[in-house]
């Protein structure tokens, strides 16, 4: 299977008129955007409607890691009583 230039995809879309295909996969890439952690947002150097719109451009969608907390041993301790079933009223 031979992979597809983006000059061939341009022509494509110009043909069948599928303009609108680029704006919904844009909507998803936004709502994507939106739903990760305001941690990783505050890096963000652009809008996320900037930015959904460049991943779609460029085929390139990112994955964002978010690196793991760790717990203290007091707030594990903490938790732990909170949750617990036997906690008194």
């Amino acid at each position: 299977m031979r992979e597809i230039t983006d000059t061939e995809l341009l022509e494509f879309i110009e043909e069948n008129n599928c303009s609108y295909l680029f704006l919904l996969l844009a909507n998803k890439e936004f709502k994507r955007l939106s739903k990760v952690p305001f941690s990783v947002k505050k890096e963000f150097t652009e809008k996320l409607t900037t930015l959904a719109l460049e991943h779609i451009v460029t085929n390139n969608i990112p994955d964002y890691m978010i690196p793991e907390e760790k717990k203290s041993e007091e707030a594990g301790r903490m938790a732990e009583i909170i949750d617990s079933p036997k906690r008194r009223k």
